[in-house]
């Protein structure tokens, strides 16, 4: 009897931590971003190329939570990097791609980022000092996301594309996106920001994150969830257990880079 009532009680706790943990579920934040994702598409036209653009890692479609590892997501808890692709699934039917067509594309990113070692390899001692230079400044910077795309600019929470603007989050969401956003008439990027943005363009790096280990991300491309590019760390070492970037293959560069392919 007694056995019995403790079984009841741990299913009890567990159910509560569970809903505790979920709870904003129930908002369903996750069907908002993707109904004004595909309202969004639909209403600007946008092609496939564009959406592949600014789906990439953090973009400004990137639905990935950034601060969490599992996350509740239309049907079921998650990792949080596998959302892009469960997306990815979705909006290859709307663009009208096979299931064989859409499957089949994340393959030939990592295939790439893999033969393109060498050549970026090379690139990267090639321009060592601009490379030192970057990392030195995004250390010293208090951000964590930069993102230089052809068409849209971000630097943590605020994006630039005519004009800046952010997405209004709701404070129980844990997706770094949403279905409203806010013009920002008096922000600018600083200086250094602006310095930054523009090392990231010549070196080639379309975005740079800093993980909460101190280490750099530098993503020269990436596919929903997927990334190659480079990683640096002061120390040598490289980072292989962020929720962020699951690291396929990476090799030792020199004392501080790492080339890296992630999955």
């Amino acid at each position: 009897m007694k056995s019995t009532f403790f079984v009841i009680i741990l299913i009890f706790i567990s159910s509560s931590l569970f809903s505790q943990d979920y709870l904003y579920k129930l908002k369903e934040y996750d069907l908002k971003i993707f109904n004004y994702l595909i309202e969004k598409t639909k209403t600007d036209s946008t092609p496939l190329d564009k959406y592949l653009e600014f789906s990439k890692p953090f973009s400004k479609w990137d639905i990935r939570p950034l601060n969490i590892n599992k996350v509740w997501a239309i049907d079921t808890i998650h990792s949080a990097s596998t959302i892009p692709n469960f997306i990815w699934g979705s909006f290859s039917k709307k663009y009208n791609l096979t299931e064989s067509q859409a499957s089949n594309k994340p393959n030939v990113f990592l295939k790439k980022g893999t033969n393109r070692k060498k050549e970026n390899s090379e690139f990267l001692n090639k321009k060592l000092k601009k490379f030192e230079k970057l990392t030195k400044s995004l250390i010293e910077s208090s951000n964590q996301i930069f993102l230089n795309q052809k068409s849209i600019l971000r630097i943590d929470d605020i994006y630039k594309e005519n004009y800046y603007w952010t997405y209004i989050i709701p404070k129980d969401s844990p997706f770094p996106i949403s279905n409203k956003t806010k013009i920002l008439s008096d922000k600018e990027f600083s200086k250094k920001q602006k310095n930054i943005l523009k090392l990231l363009s010549e070196l080639k790096i379309y975005a740079a994150y800093k993980t909460d280990k101190g280490g750099l991300y530098l993503l020269i491309d990436g596919f929903t969830d997927n990334s190659y590019g480079f990683y640096f760390n002061s120390d040598g070492i490289m980072e292989i257990n962020n929720d962020l970037f699951q690291i396929m293959t990476h090799e030792q560069l020199n004392s501080n880079f790492f080339y890296y392919v992630a999955n």
